[in-house]
Parts: structure tokens; C-alpha cells; sequence
């Protein structure tokens, strides 16, 4: 298989994967498959980059025609570079200094990292529930007694931005407190008859950096939990785009486990809550999409090449929106149709042929 990264010629890319992420390892197949163009993706891990002789050892998957081959090997290194797990901002500046600014999803943030820099737009401020970083137990216990009803989350970025190491934390009165968590693929709740006793389960469980995020009280269909799955990417004319927009119903009163439902589109809202006078799904799509754009302007205001963002909103009675979390590393759903699978393919074509 010869590679060709001549302009005009089938464009060469490269996808950096982690070791430690084996799903994303398998996504780079099944983008491929979808993406209708011929193009040559070289699969590789980021200690697999000679920035001496400017050559990557990784896999060749090329598509031609509907076909794909397969080589493995050693590669010049690809003109555009998507990554698709967290390396370390030095070495992303290396690659950098060697194909410019044709470096994207250079930035994967932590939870933290993106709510710092989102609650400084004030157009994003009013959607974003109050959050702040986990320093002494009384932090939590204020918060706790104010609230109600909190979500701790882990901001180490090894945790990704699953329900892993996620607690619901909710004051039941008196000094009752009430503790949800995941625990594999089960959901676990735990009762308290004090905050004392409830303090000594969770501190050693939060030896690692957490915030503290107030919880909304979202919708619910049939006292199932709601939230809002929004993937946005830039195309193949390198513009922001939507990918995805569900309304998802967990499994469960809560939203701490991934397991859904259902999901259905934006525009059935009105009929699954007929009784909701303030649920008018076309007002509430236009602001989703709306906050869409707006967080990838900002986080792209901040000086780093983002072209592939997870947003998980909600929801509240009121119809009132709500921003979580934002993923850097969205993985698309499946069972649905969901244009994030592709789109990071077409945009890379697009800055390998700009």
C-alpha cells in the first residue's frame, strides 16, 4: 500500500488512541466504514511518533473505493492529526511545531478545566448550576445543608466523563442522608442517620480532586430521570455543526448510571409531557442548539482546536435549561443516527485538503 500525501490525492490522516481505551481503538474502524469518501487513516499511539525522522508505527487502514486495506508499518507523519485521548500539552506543542495548527481535540479538559472557563461567558453563566471544587468537609457539609440534593465528580481526567466515581449526595432532613453511587453497572444507595456518619463512609473515597455541583431536578417520564445528549462537530466545510439531539430516560430515578431507556428526538417533547404547559419543544431546541454553539465558541475562544464536544443539559419543569458537563471525548450512541461517528473523519479531510 503506498501512501500518498500529495494535495488532490486520498487524503492521509492520523488518529493518536490510548492503550488504556480499547473502545476507542475499535471507533476508529467503524468511522471509517461510514465515511463515504476514500481517504487513509493511519492508527497509531502517541510513543509510537518519531519526531526525529518525522515517522509514526502504527496501522494503515486505506479505503478505496468501498473497500478497506489494512497494513501495518512505519509512516511519514499524517498533515492532519486527530486526537482521540489525552496527551500531554508538551507534546502536543512538539507536533504542533512540526504540521501547525492541523492538531485538533488538543485539548482534552477536565471537568474543572471546562466549567472555569464556561462560567466566565456571561451568556453561559445563567445555564451552568452552581459548582466549585471539593477543598475541607465543611465545603461539602455548607453546600450539602444549602442545596439539598449535591453531585460530587471526580475531576481526574482517567475517569473520563462517565458516571464512574459519581455520588448523589441528598439531605433527607433531620440528619438523614441519602447517598447514590455506581458500583459496576448496578446502582447502590446508601441511608446515613448522620452527616458525622456519612462523612467517615465518603472521606476516603474522595482522596482525589472532586467538585461539588448543585443538582437539578430534571423532567422525569414516568418518574424516570431525563437528560439531554447534544454532539456537536465541525464538518467537512470546517463549520460547527449538530450531530446529535436526544432526550434520553435513564433506567432509574437518577442520572448516575449510562443505561438508557430510551431516547427520542427533541420534537416529541411536547407529546411525552402533554400536562407541561412550559415544555415547548421548539423554543427548547432553539436554546439548545443555541448553548451548543455557544460552548464551542468559547471553548475555542480560549485558544485551543476543538472540533468534536459531548454536551450533556437538562430540563427542569419550568422548561428551564440546565448545562452539566461537557465531554472533550464523546463517544457516539449508538443504535442511533449520530453524525458524530463521521464527522471527525470529514474534518480532517477538510484541513488535509484546505
Amino acid at each position: 500500500m503506498i501512501i500518498n500525501q500529495n494535495k488532490g490525492a486520498n487524503p492521509v490522516i492520523g488518529i493518536c488512541v490510548s492503550k488504556l481505551k480499547p473502545v476507542f481503538q475499535r471507533l476508529v474502524e467503524k468511522r471509517l466504514e461510514r465515511y463515504v469518501n476514500d481517504i487513509t487513516i493511519i492508527k497509531f499511539y502517541i510513543d509510537d511518533l518519531d519526531f526525529t525522522s518525522r515517522k509514526i508505527k502504527g496501522i494503515a487502514l486505506k479505503k478505496n473505493e468501498e473497500k478497506i486495506y489494512e497494513k501495518q508499518g512505519v509512516f511519514p507523519l499524517p498533515s492532519v492529526i486527530y486526537l482521540q485521548c489525552h496527551v500531554e500539552p508538551k507534546i502536543v506543542r512538539k507536533i504542533e511545531g512540526l504540521i501547525g495548527c492541523k492538531v485538533f481535540n488538543n485539548f482534552i479538559f477536565d471537568k474543572w478545566e471546562c466549567w472555569e472557563i464556561l462560567r466566565r461567558d456571561v451568556a453561559l453563566c445563567p445555564y451552568l448550576p452552581y459548582t466549585q471544587k471539593l477543598e475541607h468537609k465543611t465545603n461539602l457539609q455548607h453546600l450539602l445543608s444549602v442545596y439539598k440534593d449535591i453531585f460530587l465528580k471526580p475531576v481526574d481526567l482517567r475517569h473520563g466523563h462517565g458516571s464512574r466515581g459519581i455520588f448523589r449526595v441528598r439531605w433527607k432532613g433531620e440528619a438523614i442522608v441519602e447517598l447514590t453511587y455506581r458500583e459496576k453497572e448496578s446502582l447502590k444507595r446508601k441511608s446515613f442517620e448522620s452527616y458525622e456518619n456519612f462523612q467517615d463512609w465518603i472521606s476516603p473515597k474522595l482522596s482525589k480532586t472532586y467538585i461539588i455541583q448543585q443538582s437539578i431536578q430534571t423532567i422525569t417520564w414516568y418518574q424516570k430521570a431525563t437528560d439531554i445528549r447534544l454532539n456537536m462537530n465541525k464538518n467537512s466545510q470546517g463549520q460547527w455543526d449538530v450531530s446529535l439531539l436526544l432526550l434520553r430516560v435513564a433506567s432509574n430515578d437518577s442520572h448516575i448510571t449510562q443505561k438508557v431507556l430510551t431516547a427520542q428526538p427533541i420534537k416529541n417533547l411536547t407529546k411525552m409531557f402533554p400536562g407541561n404547559k412550559n415544555i415547548d419543544n421548539v423554543k427548547i431546541e432553539e436554546t439548545l442548539v443555541n448553548i451548543g454553539f455557544k460552548i464551542c465558541h468559547t471553548l475555542e475562544k480560549s485558544g485551543h482546536h476543538i472540533a468534536d464536544l459531548g454536551i450533556d443539559l437538562g430540563i427542569d419543569e419550568d422548561g428551564y435549561v440546565w448545562i452539566f458537563e461537557v465531554n472533550s471525548l464523546p463517544h457516539p450512541l449508538k443504535g442511533v443516527l449520530d453524525h458524530s461517528l463521521t464527522r471527525p473523519i470529514e474534518y480532517s479531510a477538510y484541513l488535509a485538503l484546505e
